[in-house]
């Protein structure tokens, strides 16, 4: 009897190390199950981090054009001012209307060739000569009443400043009609422009009232291009060519500041 139970032995064997591998295997699928769901709960919270970032990212770059747009507008403002101060500047001192007879090239009247004759124009030719310089001054005064508060009307500023220029090239106004332009475009934020009409008064007009100005707003231009170096030489030849000037001491103010 007990040698026919033996050959039992090595089934019983088989049997509880096939339940044994049953069991391991089923914790191994238990075990890779478990490091998926590990693996998908980290993946989650890394999808739902990058959903954060992302949202908080646009909420930031919605705070950076928001406030690019209120530093627009301050700039504005800000130019807008200092148009409002140069022309209170130039009220007190009486440069935007000057009220001396302008005269255009080619309207004055021929001299007299008779040398014992007085040089005076005749009567008619002296009415056409006043007749011309109100119509000038009239054309002036309509353009520069544009750039006040109760128009303040940049765009059509700039036409009517422009067709003077280019009717009248060489006035006593035209170098105001310039300086007039070049601030326009310096509110509109045209700075190309500006740069160009203030370098045209510059050098078409070097005795004029309104060179500093001029001076003034090409350093500030340069500045805000990041021409440092060009906007501290204009800065220094209008404080030294013109130390008593008022605007003199806005441009020692951004020399500090350039430093």
């Amino acid at each position: 009897m007990g040698r026919k139970g033996l050959p039992f032995l090595p089934l019983l064997l088989v049997l509880f190390a096939g339940a044994g591998g049953q069991v391991w295997a089923q914790d191994s699928v238990e075990s890779r199950l478990q490091r998926l769901e590990r693996r998908v709960s980290i993946i989650s919270d890394l999808v739902l981090q990058v959903e954060g970032l992302k949202r908080a990212n646009r909420e930031l770059l919605g705070r950076v054009e928001t406030l690019e747009y209120r530093l627009q507008k301050l700039e504005k403002k800000q130019r807008e001012l200092y148009l409002d101060l140069d022309q209170r500047i130039s009220a007190l001192q009486g440069e935007q209307a000057p009220t001396s007879p302008h005269v255009n090239e080619g309207e004055m009247p021929p001299a007299d060739t008779d040398t014992n004759a007085e040089k005076l124009p005749s009567p008619g030719k002296a009415g056409e000569v006043e007749k011309a310089s109100r119509r000038v001054q009239r054309e002036y005064d309509a353009a520069y009443a544009l750039l006040q508060p109760a128009h303040r009307d940049y765009k059509k500023a700039i036409a009517a400043f422009r067709k003077f220029i280019e009717r009248h090239p060489h006035t006593d106004l035209t170098d105001n009609a310039y300086y007039w332009l070049g601030e326009t475009y310096y509110v509109t934020g045209d700075n190309d422009a500006a740069l160009a009409s203030f370098d045209a008064l510059l050098q078409q007009f070097p005795g004029s009232e309104k060179v500093p100005g001029a001076l003034l707003k090409k350093g500030y231009i340069l500045q805000a291009k990041g021409r440092k170096e060009e906007a501290r030489k204009v800065f220094r030849q209008l404080v030294r060519d013109y130390p008593d000037a008022s605007v003199a001491r806005m441009a020692k103010r951004r020399l500090q500041q350039l430093k």
